[in-house]
């Protein structure tokens, strides 16, 4: 009988571990294939295979971003497999999250606290040999009633001499290794401090409820929007000589904080903004009344709709990403073996078997072509059919696809690219253009009397650029920062390249020609400058010089540009009071400009003059 009920109490418990095993959701971790950043977020495309069951069952998805916005979630699934419903949440506890460096600091200092440890006990025992060796010593030489001979005093003074040296010098050697090992682990654990905050990779886990018609092996995608990445623009410009076209080097600062590792990614950089999705504004009646109250503020309510953020943004319509070509000549290519022809293969330049040809990876092939005609017989021989030439992707922009879209531009890297998750700046060269510009020196002597060489680029908007900070290198010398400013109205672009000391500009009071008289009730005083430009280069340059006067808003106060010929201005700007000399200036050159105005107004009055 007894039997019988452990036989009925094995199986209740066999049937209970049972039900809780099968209870268990089956575990997976994604892959992260795909990253869109914006200036302000990233769209992450993770990927994931599961081999599932007929019916019902629980899935439980590892290794997404600790920091998504739920409502940006997306989830597909393949072979018919429904997902009936999902819930998000963080793992802050798996040691799966601790990255292999925090997890190596972390061995290195268990590892260097057991030798402190040791060291402890070694010292700890020492200490309680040499209060041994004292006592018996000491016990040795007073406990004998006849006392000890000369000879037995000596091997025990010479003992304990040599063994009090033995522990001594192993005490201080032990002390020696403590401190050496406690500022090692003081270096560790600091380290340990900066990498945990640096690398938290707390992860995300999607556990999702799935009812499948069939055993099946099923892909999920799993797409989301994060707030802890973003790109910035900047540039490179560099500038030969004042003769040569400029070249813009178009850069990208790449950061994230995302929790995970953004390993060998296909990476697309975008200029959409995601997070400012609004609804545009919509005119209503306007009721004017008499107002009895003070007017209220807002409404909560209202505000949360003008602030509402749908994210409703997808891959498609934001990534309007053109195929590329079928090139033909890898057609020829496939059919060339039937017809038993002759061909030379060459890649940038060097003729290789034709192994080595077919063996290249066609993402790294910038173009492939097959040459005929006379130009290839006459350099190989009538017996060569074609060649085919390949030329390899050399550069990164290479690998790099800008697309112009409606709403944004894209720029698509061909190539897997790694982001680490310690929010440190990644820089990343995206494309390369050699741009015509006007070079010319300017100059406002009342504002700065340094003289600047600019770079006037037409039609800006071709070039596809974005505003942001641009590092100038003028004839090989880094000169400074700019800006550019691609939100400007100009129709021009214009670089600041730098000051030149070769062009000196000096603006001074003509004193003989400024007065100050009285004339009724009124003051008139008048005011004369003399600008002085000197072209010291060896070659001609155009000069922008520009001065100012100024202008009255009342009418008691007028005031008047006298102007003689020899110094009238390419420019009149009589709103801001502002005129401008446009002229070349031969090598060693000097040219002198006058500006001369008058201002009167009432003697009672005092003006900002």
């Amino acid at each position: 009988m007894k039997t019988g009920k452990f036989v009925l109490a094995i199986a209740f418990m066999m049937a209970v571990w049972m039900d809780s095993y099968a209870e268990t959701p089956k575990t997976v971790r994604s892959k992260l294939n795909e990253v869109t950043m914006f200036f302000r977020g990233a769209e992450l495309t993770h990927t994931v295979t599961a081999s599932l069951d007929k019916g019902e069952s629980e899935l439980r998805i590892e290794g997404l971003s600790s920091s998504i916005d739920k409502s940006s979630l997306k989830i597909k699934a393949s072979g018919g497999v429904v997902i009936s419903s999902y819930e998000y949440a963080v793992d802050y506890l798996s040691e799966k999250n601790v990255s292999p460096v925090v997890r190596k600091l972390q061995d290195s200092i268990e590892i260097y606290q057991k030798k402190l440890q040791q060291i402890g006990i070694d010292a700890e025992i020492n200490k309680q040999l040499i209060e041994l060796l004292q006592k018996g010593t000491t016990k040795n030489v007073s406990g004998s009633e006849k006392g000890m001979s000369f000879d037995e005093l000596v091997k025990t003074m010479d003992y304990y001499k040599t063994k009090s040296l033995e522990l001594e010098t192993a005490t201080i050697a032990n002390q020696e290794k403590k401190e050496e090992y406690e500022k090692i682990v003081r270096r560790l654990q600091a380290q340990l401090n900066q990498e945990s905050q640096k690398n938290n990779r707390t992860s995300g886990v999607l556990t999702l409820a799935l009812t499948s018609p069939m055993a099946v092996t099923s892909t999920f995608t799993i797409s989301y929007y994060t707030a802890s990445a973003g790109w910035s623009p900047f540039y490179d410009v560099l500038v030969e000589s004042a003769e040569k076209p400029v070249r813009i080097v178009s850069k990208a600062k790449l950061r994230q904080t995302s929790g995970i590792d953004w390993d060998k990614v296909k990476l697309t950089l975008s200029t959409a903004t995601p997070s400012n999705g609004k609804t545009a504004p919509l005119f209503q009646a306007w009721f004017l009344d008499y107002i009895t109250y003070e007017p209220l503020a807002l409404e909560e309510s209202s505000q949360v709709q003008m602030r509402q953020n749908a994210y409703s943004y997808s891959k498609a319509e934001m990534l309007a990403s053109a195929p590329m070509p079928m090139q033909n000549a890898d057609a020829l290519l496939t059919t060339r073996s039937a017809k038993q022809k002759t061909y030379i293969y060459t890649i940038d330049g060097a003729v290789v078997d034709e192994q080595t040809f077919l063996s290249l990876d066609p993402s790294q092939v910038k173009s492939k072509q097959l040459l005929r005609g006379e130009e290839v017989t006459g350099a190989y021989g009538q017996d060569i059919d074609g060649v085919w030439v390949a030329t390899l992707k050399s550069h990164l922009d290479d690998y790099i696809a800008v697309a112009d879209n409606d709403l944004n531009v894209t720029y698509a890297i061909d190539l897997p690219y790694s982001i680490p998750p310690n929010g440190k700046e990644q820089t990343l060269e995206l494309r390369t253009q050699e741009v015509t510009a006007n070079y010319n020196y300017y100059c406002a002597p009342k504002l700065d009397t340094e003289t600047y060489l600019l770079a006037e680029i037409a039609n800006p908007e071709k070039l596809n650029l974005l505003s942001g900070t641009a590092n100038i290198t003028y004839e090989g010398t880094y000169v400074g920062e700019t800006r550019i400013d691609m939100a400007s109205t100009q129709e021009k672009l214009t670089l600041t390249l730098g000051t030149d000391k070769r062009v000196p500009v000096k603006r001074e009071k003509r004193l003989d020609f400024s007065s100050k008289k009285s004339l009724g009730t009124d003051i008139e005083q008048t005011f004369s400058y003399k600008i002085t430009v000197r072209n010291n280069q060896n070659k001609p340059v155009r000069m922008t010089l520009k001065d100012q006067y100024p202008i009255s808003t009342q009418k008691d106060i007028r005031v008047e540009l006298i102007l003689k010929e020899t110094t009238t201005p390419t420019f009149h700007v009589e709103d801001l009071g502002v005129i401008t000399w446009e002229e070349e200036l031969k090598a060693g050159e000097t040219k002198v400009y006058q500006l001369t105005y008058s201002v009167r107004y009432p003697k009672n009055k005092l003006l900002n003059l």
